[in-house]
């Protein structure tokens, strides 16, 4: 009789256990979701302490990291990775509203300057970085959070889109996102009526402009054509397609630098020789067109003899600058 009365007892005291802990478990997530903003939660000293401390979790918590100082690098893109996450995040949360998977994910963002201390405990080094912390991990107030590696997207695949995100979040909860649908700018219905507009906007815009008077001058074309001409010479579009900065830094000397020596060139380089390409043309063009119309001979002269000096001295610009850059001498064949 004993013995079945102290059965009866530790199954009451087990099973009061277990629903105390669901109650729990069903408090903070409760909580953790009210963190939420646009899908995510933004991480600071308290709701990292609410989110992730503790023996365990009941739900997965996704964290990429950010740093505002380094958006406007255009190899990271971290504003677009992270609108990537958090449309993956709000996917998530509109498939599984209602649902108890709802709670089942949480999607956080750390930014450097808010959680400081967080990066070191992750052992974030550098960006990107996007993981998960697993439900069964005990993390303690202070101490570092040692993730396997598997628990890391790989930036193998960087920059991330919603898609891979939703990808690896499903991989590793075990959770689907759901369809990532991306919002258009244009609805699909107002589509064709932008599209005319746009076309008939543009088509009386370059009506009105070519009947324009200031359009039948000569050197606006001139002009025109000078600018087309340095823009090419000077690499332009190569500088637009390959990403070539206008100028390097120097580390060691801290410094920035306009030139430097070898096959490699800068944007910078590239504009400087196009100019001394163009204004040994623009003085060739001067010697040929506007000095015979110069009536003065005195000034005919000198004009003539400034404008070929000019030219030489841009156009021993351009081979010096060669030979030092590729270190070939500039061949000279006369009549």
């Amino acid at each position: 009789m004993a013995r079945s009365g102290l059965r009866l007892l530790l199954a009451l005291c087990l099973v009061l256990a277990i629903s105390g802990s669901d109650d729990g478990d069903a408090a903070r997530i409760a909580r953790v979701q009210s963190l939420q903003r646009g899908g995510l939660i933004e991480l600071d000293a308290k709701s990292v302490k609410e989110v992730l401390v503790g023996k365990s979790r009941p739900y997965s918590v996704f964290i990429i990291a950010d740093a505002k100082d380094l958006r406007s690098s255009s190899k990271l893109k971290l504003g677009q990775v992270v609108a990537d996450f958090r449309l993956a995040a709000k996917t998530y949360a509109s498939t599984h509203r209602g649902q108890p998977a709802a709670g089942a994910v949480v999607f956080a963002r750390m930014e450097f300057s808010k959680v400081k201390e967080l990066f070191g405990r992750l052992g974030v080094q550098s960006l990107p970085y996007l993981a998960r912390v697993p439900p069964g991990l005990a993390i303690s107030e202070g101490g570092a959070i040692t993730l396997p590696k598997e628990e890391l997207l790989s930036p193998a695949s960087y920059p991330w889109t919603a898609e891979a995100i939703a990808e690896f979040v499903t991989e590793r909860s075990g959770l689907p996102v759901g369809k990532i649908e991306r919002t258009p700018l244009i609805s699909a219905r107002l589509m064709p009526v932008v599209s005319l507009a746009v076309l008939g906007g543009v088509g009386s815009v370059g009506y009105k402009l070519y009947y324009a008077p200031f359009m039948r001058h000569q050197a606006l074309y001139a002009a025109g054509a000078l600018v087309i001409y340095w823009f090419s010479v000077s690499g332009g579009m190569f500088n637009i397609i390959r990403g070539v900065p206008l100028v390097g830094y120097d580390a060691r000397k801290r410094q920035a630098m306009l030139f430097m020596a070898g096959q490699g060139q800068l944007g910078a380089e590239g504009f400087i020789m196009g100019s001394l390409y163009t204004l040994v043309g623009l003085a060739v063009a001067g010697l040929i067109f506007i000095v015979p119309k110069v009536k003065d001979a005195q000034v005919r002269r000198y004009a003539a003899y400034g404008l070929l000096a000019l030219g030489v001295l841009a156009f021993r610009s351009v081979t010096a600058n060669h030979l030092w850059k590729t270190g070939m001498r500039t061949h000279w064949y006369w009549p």
